[in-house]
């Protein structure tokens, strides 16, 4: 009979005025792809912290093969056959794939000192190729592509004979035609009889890998059942509590609208150069896969990225060379790392939220602490931000609340033209439903936006036009209700093919 690997029973996690988990229960079998589910706050972090040894729980017990464990510390349990790959690699750069596979490892250090360097490329090719990997393992990992460095990543937790490997939103940072290479490494790991915790909130993804789901509920399981017992709509349920209703909102398109951005032969680099526009009160999709140019285009048209090219807003040709001038054109940018380039996550919800108009603010030297709390509380209530106040610190928040503190702070500013870069990475599909609700709301009332997404079924569900791109240059335009996930995907992947309007 098939027995678990690994069994936690009655799970606890209390913090200060705060339990995060409720004496929850979560087997691991074998070859398995076990998802994990939740909404953020949930408690799936910190269950998995508990697991990869970085927490020690209140109450609870783990047992691996019938036997008790304890989980000091992450070395620890990798040492007990439990890895973890974050969302965000732990790799160094500068050194390569066999180094950061066998970093400080006794076993490939000599009696005197001197590094086994033919041992230790022999064992990081065949670990890499028992998982269909196929890249140069002397080769540094900073001149490697972000599914080389998820390999590596494996190869490393395999290294330590990892029998339980969990991954952390592992699509996060992979483009749609990556995945699927992924998959294959996954199919490939329970061949070898590891078991794959998969932490997700891709239902597509779920359906297409797992074996099982655990959802978690406010730090209670839910339920553990196998996926194919489950529709998506069941999984929502679970997860939130009660029907979400349609995800993406009904919306009009927009049709006779003035035209509010006109962008001409704006250079991306020395050989390449787009043209489009965007009317009032439209949602303009760009997507591509990764080195298309998307990020670009929202770098140059926010100033972050200098070039050549002409930009009209209102009808006027202006120049934008820094952000401070874009911002004064009443341009705004939610960048797709949010907590890099979105927050600053030590301090308070309001100090974030007031960041982009803190000279309307500030008199001389001094902050007008009454108005900055009058904004900070309005865009709170309007965009539903979870926190007993706003002093709270961004860090404490759930993903989706960081995410609508960036999306409030920029809000603030009174844009015309809202950028928006992966505006749902990382946030549960709640969170992600009441964002295109905002999305919707705010193009309703006249702001245009420009959303860039590596997710397929938003760009289709939220935008009234997509350009698509491959290699710096748009290569076709759908309408509203033209686009599907296959067709979107080839004509990312192909060169231009002149079937559509030549305006773009």
């Amino acid at each position: 009979m098939n027995e678990p690997i690994l069994t936690m029973t009655g799970m606890s996690m209390e913090f200060p005025g705060v339990k995060a988990l409720q004496h929850v229960d979560f087997e691991l079998y074998p070859g398995e792809v076990h998802a994990l589910m939740g909404e953020n706050g949930a408690g799936k972090s910190t269950l998995m912290k508990i697991l990869s040894g970085v927490y020690q729980p209140t109450s609870g017990s783990i047992r691996m093969h019938g036997e008790p464990v304890m989980f000091g510390n992450p070395l620890d349990a990798q040492l007990k056959g439990v890895s973890i790959i974050h969302q965000e690699f732990n790799l160094f750069p500068n050194l390569s794939a066999a180094e950061n596979i066998y970093l400080d490892r006794p076993e490939m250090v000599g009696r005197f000192g001197q590094i086994k360097w033919s041992r230790m490329y022999e064992e990081a090719g065949k670990l890499i190729r028992s998982i269909g990997g196929d890249l140069d393992v002397r080769k540094e990992v900073q001149h490697l592509g972000v599914h080389s460095q998820q390999v590596i990543e494996i190869a490393k937790a395999l290294s330590f004979k990892a029998e339980v490997l969990i991954m952390d939103e592992p699509s996060a940072a992979l483009p749609e035609n990556e995945v699927m290479k992924m998959f294959e490494v996954i199919r490939r790991l329970k061949e070898q009889r590891v078991c794959i915790v998969y932490v997700s909130h891709r239902m597509k993804e779920i359906f297409e890998i797992a074996d099982k789901v655990t959802v978690l509920r406010d730090g209670k399981k839910v339920s553990t059942r196998r996926i194919d017992e489950v529709s998506e709509n069941d999984l929502i349920r679970m997860m939130v509590g009660k029907e979400v209703g349609h995800l993406y909102p009904e919306r009009s398109t927009v049709t006779d609208s003035a035209t509010v951005l006109r962008v001409s032969d704006l250079s991306l680099d020395a050989k390449h150069s787009v043209s489009f526009d965007l009317k009032k009160g439209e949602i303009l999709g760009l997507f591509g896969l990764v080195g298309s140019g998307t990020h670009t285009v929202a770098e140059r048209l926010f100033g972050l990225r200098r070039g050549t090219g002409i930009i009209e807003i209102n009808g006027q040709s202006i120049t934008i060379r820094s952000p401070i001038e874009a911002k004064a054109r009443k341009l705004a940018y939610v960048p797709p790392d949010r907590h890099r380039q979105g927050l600053i996550k030590p301090m308070s919800i309001r100090s974030n939220l007031s960041m982009t108009i803190l000279p309307r603010l500030s008199s001389r030297f001094l902050i007008d602490s009454a108005g900055e709390k009058e904004i900070s509380g309005s865009y709170m209530d309007k965009l539903k931000i979870k926190a007993p106040h706003d002093d709270q610190v961004v860090e404490l928040l759930s993903g989706g609340n960081q995410q609508k503190v960036v999306l409030g702070k920029w809000l603030a500013s009174e844009p015309e033209l809202l950028i928006l870069e992966e505006p749902t990475r990382g946030v549960d599909v709640g969170a992600k439903a009441e964002i295109y609700a905002i999305m919707s709301q705010l193009a309703q009332r006249g702001l245009s936006i420009i959303l860039i997404s590596s997710e397929m079924p938003e760009v289709i569900g939220m935008s009234d036009r997509i350009l698509v791109m491959h290699k710096g240059e748009f290569v076709h335009e759908f309408d509203r209700g033209e686009a599907t996930q296959e067709s979107l995907l080839y004509r990312a992947s192909h060169p231009r093919v002149h079937e559509k309007a030549e305006s773009i």
